[in-house]
């Protein structure tokens, strides 16, 4: 019976840790896409945010004791802060919904949650096929679509602040709010294009 190829830890840790930011955006969006009535799921946010430092911590931690690493250091060290940027700036939008005492929601933040989750989904299965990503094209496939995504989330951010500051019914206090958030919510795409950014790199070193 030939012998399995035993993972290398730090890919397990880079998938754990992308099934933990899956999580992460499956609960921000539902926070998200009902609020006002999910305000009392925000401080879950917290308990994801916390999580993800101590996976950057247990990353960085078996980079300092390992000799060998399955690809560059600096890759792997710049990956995991990268990702935990993605569930950083998620915790940032859902603090400031409660912070700024909103209680509505404009349909653009729905469409920007709802493009980070797939953003979030397309990265896990990216972070999933690593492992193997000389001859996988898969890794190069999702790695290209969050960059898609992160393009569509542009447009929809254009079109939120240009319809945010033509309503005639929004106030100067509230159209800063909600711009301040918009501007949150499109950190959130973008550091999930920096985490498939890294990828590229990768993948063009062995090309």
């Amino acid at each position: 019976m030939p012998r399995i190829k035993k993972e290398d830890e730090f890919y397990t840790m880079l998938k754990e840790f992308a099934a933990l930011i899956t999580e992460t955006a499956d609960a921000y969006n539902k926070i998200i896409c009902d609020f006002p009535s999910t305000m009392s799921s925000i401080p879950q946010m917290k308990v994801f945010e916390s999580t993800a430092d101590e996976r950057v911590k247990a990353i960085m931690a078996k980079l300092y004791t390992s000799f060998i690493t399955p690809i560059d250091r600096e890759d792997i060290s710049s990956l995991a802060l990268a990702m935990d940027d993605v569930v950083d700036s998620m915790y940032g939008v859902a603090v400031r919904m409660d912070l700024f005492n909103l209680s509505d929601l404009r349909l653009e933040a729905k469409q920007i949650s709802e493009l980070t989750v797939h953003a979030v989904h397309e990265m896990q299965e990216m972070i999933y096929h690593l492992p193997d990503y000389k001859k996988d094209r898969v890794v190069l496939e999702k790695a290209i679509e969050i960059g898609t995504v992160e393009d569509e989330g542009d447009t929809v951010y254009q079109q939120a602040l240009r319809r945010l500051f033509s309503d005639e019914e929004a106030s100067g206090k509230y159209a800063v709010t909600w711009l301040r958030i918009f501007d949150r919510m499109e950190l959130c795409l973008d550091a999930c294009d920096r985490v498939s950014g890294i990828v590229r790199d990768i993948i063009m070193k062995d090309a």
